[in-house]
């Protein structure tokens, strides 16, 4: 089974296509992934930020360090570049089950049913 990234939208459920921030050397955004297997239409959600340098800094400063494991770091906003990169990671997850496959996804994202007993 392989994963596949079925849409990107900001984490309030509006359009990343139409996102743009103030600064693109210096921003932070909250994405929402959902991803299901290749071909099928069920996808589950997962959530990271996607973040600069420079923002990334700024957290560290205002809280004197950042502890976060769901972090994607680009130099700039380029939402092409973020996109394939995105596409690359999720393509590369692969199991024999879905719940294998969702396993290596957490690695990198926050998946909506984490914090499920």
């Amino acid at each position: 089974m392989i994963a596949e990234l079925k849409l990107i939208s900001l984490a309030d459920h509006s359009s990343f296509e139409s996102f743009a921030p103030d600064h693109p050397a210096d921003f932070g955004v909250e994405l929402r992934l959902y991803v299901g297997p290749v071909g099928g239409d069920a996808a589950d959600s997962f959530s990271l930020t996607v973040c600069s340098p420079d923002w990334l800094r700024r957290e560290c400063a205002s809280q004197g360090f950042v502890w976060r494991w769901d972090l994607l770091i680009v130099e700039e906003f380029n939402r092409v570049e973020i996109v394939q990169v995105l596409q690359r990671m999720v393509s590369r997850c692969v199991g024999e089950t879905w719940d294998i496959v969702v396993a290596q996804l957490a690695r990198r994202m926050q998946w909506e049913f984490d914090t499920y007993a």
